[in-house]
C-alpha cells in the first residue's frame, strides 16, 4: 500500500475525492502495522500454544500406548485366573472324592468292628 494509487486516478478538480482516498490509505497502513505489530505480538504466543498441542499429542499417545499394555496384561491375568479356577475346580473334585472314600472307608470300618463285637458276644 506504499504506492500512491491517486495518481492513476484523473484529475477533474474533485480534490475531496482525493483527499478521501489518501486518507483511507493513511488508515489502511496504519491498521496493517498494527496488524504486524499484533502479529509480533502473539507470535510467540502461537508457538508456545502450537508447542504445548504437540506435548499434549505426545502424552495422549503414550497414554493410549499404556493404556494398551494395561489391556494386555488384563487378558493375561484373566487367562490366568480361569486356569486357576479350573485346576481349584479339580482340586476340589480330588478332595470330595478323598472325602467319600474315607467316608466309605470309615463305614466299612464301623461295620467290621460292630461285627467282630457282634461275633465276640
Amino acid at each position: 500500500m506504499s504506492e500512491d494509487r491517486t495518481a492513476k486516478l484523473p484529475h477533474n478538480g474533485d480534490s475531496k475525492i482525493l483527499t478521501a482516498i489518501k486518507d483511507l490509505e493513511k488508515k489502511v497502513d496504519s491498521l496493517e502495522r498494527k496488524v504486524d505489530e499484533r502479529l509480533h505480538d502473539t507470535r510467540p504466543i502461537w508457538h508456545k500454544v502450537v508447542a504445548d498441542i504437540a506435548e499434549l499429542q505426545a502424552g495422549q499417545k503414550r497414554l493410549e500406548v499404556g493404556q494398551q499394555a494395561m489391556l494386555e496384561d488384563i487378558g493375561e491375568l484373566t487367562n490366568t485366573v480361569r486356569s486357576v479356577n479350573r485346576d481349584q475346580i479339580v482340586i476340589n473334585d480330588s478332595v470330595r472324592r478323598m472325602q467319600m472314600d474315607f467316608h466309605t472307608i470309615d463305614e466299612k470300618l464301623h461295620k467290621l468292628t460292630r461285627d467282630r463285637q457282634n461275633s465276640q458276644t
